[in-house]
């Protein structure tokens, strides 16, 4: 055990979380890592680095007050959700060890959906008509309420649209219930109940943001453009990184101030999703985390920082940090972030992603794309996505024609030779 240099103690340091250890190193920190369940989704389960900490436990398998009394040895200056999973441990570990965090008595409308759109509601801010139901018929009666179709059903906490619906009839409402009640979760939670919701209408955008004692830094603010597949909900299409100037983004930010606020969201990060509709931005979730898969150096190239390097300075540096009040992000380049989609469930027999991609003008990177030998399924939701593609580009004309073509190598299927045959047998 280091006594030299100062700790931090990350929970959950899965997706992006896992580039927190690296980037705390520069300012001379080493991490400690707290997993709040033996029980983690495999794919999260992937991105963790156990070697970039100098010790790791699994919560549920000590005794509270042992790993208490064993983090308090290590002296850890700060306690940091690393992704969705580890934001309740992280607000009660903050505030038992009096640490800079949030009130673990508002956790709730921090991971429940329901809990932080009934929260904003309460306080008078445009939200979305939502019910909590516990059995399909609960649903329909809900959706009747509502009057209309579309109507969204999801878990209350989960994330990256896991079992997200966009539900046109009642039998499809059905169906979007019986598979999401008591079922668990991506997030590992069991569904006891489906959040009904209206289906919003206008464009999606999402904001990050870094918060210090309620005095919030927005990072980015990008334009959420998705699309629907058939017989599951939408998926993702293509992200486009907004300069922090503009009226849009200007209601949006005024808008999210106090939606954060009243979510209690005083420390750390977060990562809000909304709507901008005819009466103006509406919340559709928020976390007290970073925003997941995104590949930081690609920020690192159009605005000169990331979430994650942000996040660290919030903690190491906050002076520093609180100067960017008067120095709000400035884009260097445009940048754009494409989902890849698959209409097909197999075993990769090659992948070709990068051979085609890489000659593209506005290429920057691709990311996580499985390999030869990998499973690839039909895309349903952002879990089932067969790989994430960066365009960078001082023009942004160049990105939209890339970014045509490549949707055109993807209906001629040319990034993957998928073997079929050989997934069944699997």
């Amino acid at each position: 055990m280091s006594l030299n240099k100062p700790v931090v103690c990350i929970v959950d340091a899965f997706s992006t979380g896992a580039e927190l250890p690296s980037e705390f190193s520069k300012y001379g920190y080493d991490s400690i890592h707290i997993q709040s369940s033996a029980d983690v989704d495999s794919e999260l389960r992937s991105t963790f680095r156990e070697t970039d900490f100098i010790k790791h436990w699994i919560y549920e398998e000590v005794k509270e007050n042992d790993i208490l009394l064993e983090i308090r040895r290590y002296n850890p200056s700060f306690v940091i959700a690393g992704t969705e999973t580890g934001v309740i441990l992280a607000d009660k570990l903050a505030h038992v060890l009096d640490l800079p965090g949030n009130d673990p008595r508002t956790s709730s409308l921090r991971r429940n959906k329901y809990d932080m759109n009934e929260a904003i509601r309460e306080k008078g801010l445009p939200s979305v008509r939502q019910a909590r139901c516990a059995t399909v018929t609960e649903a329909l009666e809900a959706a009747k309420k509502m009057g209309g179709w579309p109507i969204v059903a999801k878990p209350l906490d989960s994330a990256g649209t896991d079992h997200v619906y966009f539900c046109r009839s009642e039998n499809e409402l059905t169906a979007a219930c019986e598979r999401i009640l008591m079922q668990v979760n991506r997030m590992g939670s069991l569904n006891e109940y489906v959040l009904v919701q209206e289906c919003l209408e206008g464009q999606q955008y999402f904001i990050n943001a870094v918060s210090l004692e309620g005095k919030h830094i927005f990072t980015e603010i990008w334009k959420d453009t998705k699309k629907s597949v058939e017989g599951a909900g939408m998926i993702c299409d293509q992200e486009e990184l907004l300069p922090y100037e503009g009226n849009v983004q200007e209601q949006i930010m005024n808008y999210m101030k106090q939606v954060l606020d009243v979510l209690g969201i005083r420390d750390g990060a977060s990562h809000s999703e909304l709507m901008f509709t005819e009466r103006g931005p509406v919340l559709i979730e928020s976390a007290a985390r970073m925003q997941g898969t995104i590949l930081h150096e690609a920020l690192i190239a159009a605005i000169g920082d990331s979430h994650v390097t942000t996040t660290v300075e919030r903690y190491v540096d906050p002076d520093k940090f609180m100067s960017r009040m008067q120095t709000p992000y400035t884009l260097r380049k445009y940048l754009f972030c494409i989902t890849l989609s698959s209409h097909v469930s197999g075993v990769v027999v090659e992948n070709r992603v990068e051979a085609l991609t890489s000659a593209l003008p506005s290429f920057f990177a691709v990311f996580h794309t499985p390999q030869a030998g990998e499973k690839i399924e039909r895309t349903v939701d952002l879990f089932t996505n067969p790989g994430i593609l960066y365009l960078l580009h001082q023009n942004r004309d160049q990105i939209i024609e890339d970014y045509n073509q490549i949707r055109q190598w993807e209906r001629e299927q040319a990034f993957f030779e998928v073997d079929r045959i050989l997934s069944a047998e699997r």
